[in-house]
């Protein structure tokens, strides 16, 4: 859009929620107003019987009426074509508990309207996926596509596909030597990445769905202050894409694209949201947005 802009590989959107039922019924004020032409969100805070207001001002903002498809096709859908494009690029929701965060990302609980059309309330990540294929079968593109679904918790990775172990094992399963355990290493050009994740090949969005609710199923969560069911943990769902083109020379070109979708436990405090002591907050962690891959 502006030379400015195209030197930018970070973009910061705010979408703020509606008042829930109980703030409604108990008539808390509203102290947050959008304005999304002027993409600056201004907050009202009263100290002393002083009025202070504050404005700030982001890449884009969504007001509480804002719907999953708008700010799916104006903000997410140009990252998911620079995905196809050979990029890497990573998308996550930030914010304290109850705030709306799983409800952008995944949606209202829905993977598929009775049309086999997805429902208005699809969050960003099925939204993102049913694009891919989409794009995909249009260009008649010769692709192959893996993924890999991972929980940060207290500090320890664990990998959301890996077989579930038997309770109760008749005989000793043999330990794979040329199994690697999972690690967090640096790749030598200033990128990470998790050695010993199983990757999924996939060939449908219907496969992606099912993988994210069998992941999903695994992860820590807990009935907080904040919440009655809490992510007490980060998870960073990759979809790794090969396509295949040719050149006009008519040689092969393969182009590798990949999108990291994050799900962040909430950033407040451990006192503010009740959880465990043993639970470390987003808060003490704020280096993990820092350290993951965001190009």
């Amino acid at each position: 859009k502006g030379d400015k802009e195209k030197g930018v590989n970070v973009q910061v959107i705010l979408r703020c929620r509606p008042l829930s039922d109980d703030e409604t019924k108990g008539n808390t004020p509203v102290v947050i107003s959008c304005n999304e032409r002027r993409r600056e969100v201004a907050a009202t805070q009263v100290i002393a019987n002083k009025q202070i207001d504050r404005t700030f001002a982001f890449d884009k903002v969504f007001g509480p009426s804002s719907k999953q498809k708008d700010l799916f096709e104006q903000s997410i859908s140009p990252i998911v074509h620079e995905v196809l494009e050979g990029y890497n690029c990573t998308i996550f929701a930030y914010g304290q508990t109850g705030t709306g965060k799983t409800y952008t990302m995944e949606g209202g609980g829905t993977r598929k309207a009775k049309s086999g059309e997805l429902p208005t309330d699809a969050g960003v990540i099925p939204r993102s996926v049913r694009q891919i294929f989409d794009i995909l079968e249009a260009q008649c593109a010769e692709y192959s596509m893996k993924v890999t679904f991972l929980e940060l918790y207290n500090e320890e990775i664990t990998d959301l596909l890996a077989p579930d172990e038997p309770r109760f094992p008749v005989l000793p399963v043999p330990e794979d030597k040329n199994k690697k355990p999972i690690a967090l290493m640096e790749d030598g050009k200033g990128g990470v990445f998790v050695r010993g994740l199983e990757e999924e090949v996939v060939y449908s969005a219907g496969e992606i769905y099912k993988i994210l609710d069998k992941g999903s199923a695994k992860r820590r969560t807990a009935e907080t202050l904040l919440n009655k069911q809490s992510s007490r943990s980060h998870s960073i769902f990759s979809i790794t894409i090969h396509i295949k083109e040719l050149t006009h020379e008519s040689e092969e070109m393969i182009k590798i694209g990949k999108l990291n979708l994050v799900d962040l436990a909430g950033s407040e405090n451990i006192s503010r949201s009740g959880a465990r002591d043993s639970e470390r907050g987003w808060g003490d962690q704020q280096e993990f947005a820092h350290t993951w891959p965001c190009y």
